[in-house]
């Protein structure tokens, strides 16, 4: 069984605890500008996993692009 830290929702608890905000709305814009997905409840506090926080998005790996690449159109001929 994974711990806590591993998978599932983060408590608001713990949210409250790691973005050092009591406010929900600067939760939110703490957690966004960390790059960490989150989805905004009804009461407007953010939800977000472990996962989620452990690995954010901004911190993803993401494949090089080489944008002075072109193809080799004599191949075609």
């Amino acid at each position: 069984m994974p711990n806590k830290t591993e998978s599932g929702i983060i408590s608001d608890e713990d949210i409250e605890m790691l973005t050092g905000y009591k406010i929900p709305s600067k939760q939110c814009e703490s957690l966004r500008d960390a790059g960490i997905f989150f989805v905004t409840r009804r009461d407007g506090r953010p939800s977000t996993t472990w996962a989620h926080f452990n690995d954010p998005l901004s911190h993803r790996h993401k494949t090089p692009c080489d944008d002075n690449f072109q193809p080799n159109f004599g191949a075609l001929d």
